[in-house]
């Protein structure tokens, strides 16, 4: 099962490397703003945090769940600063992740990486699912 863990951290990792803005990596706030302030942004129906666009990447849809992206954009940049993963299951609330840079600190990539982990007995399936999801998205983004 730590191994999975590990996996998934050095694909997310790779994968998003074709995403990832060279200058300015992933900021404390932007980490915030994608794995709390967004939903946060949804359920209070307000605008987007100022100073950024959103950009909709294909989701991954099976029977019982979904994984959604969003590019986290600033002003005037062709590269995201950040990725939304929004992960739904049937009859569950969704739940929210913030896929940084990879050039961002290593606490941003230790806090994403603690994120995936929850109180469930066998994670695996869902790890592997995110795996899949991340993958596909790497894979829309080499189309840019």
């Amino acid at each position: 099962m730590k191994n999975t863990y590990y996996f998934i951290a050095l694909f997310t990792f790779i994968s998003i490397q074709a995403l990832s803005q060279k200058i300015n990596p992933t900021t404390e706030a932007e980490y915030l703003y994608g794995s709390v302030g967004y939903k946060i942004q949804l359920n209070n129906k307000l605008p987007v945090k100022e100073g950024y666009t959103l950009r909709d990447f294909k989701p991954v849809v099976e029977e019982n769940r979904q994984v959604e992206f969003k590019g986290v954009y600033r002003k005037g940049e062709n590269k995201p600063c950040a990725i939304i993963m929004i992960y739904t299951k049937l009859r569950n609330t969704p739940q929210y992740y913030c896929i940084p840079t990879d050039d961002a600190d290593a606490a941003l990539w230790r806090k994403f990486n603690a994120s995936l982990l929850d109180d469930t007995e066998n994670q695996q399936p869902q790890l592997q699912f995110f795996a899949y999801c991340i993958a596909f998205l790497a894979s829309q983004t080499q189309q840019q």
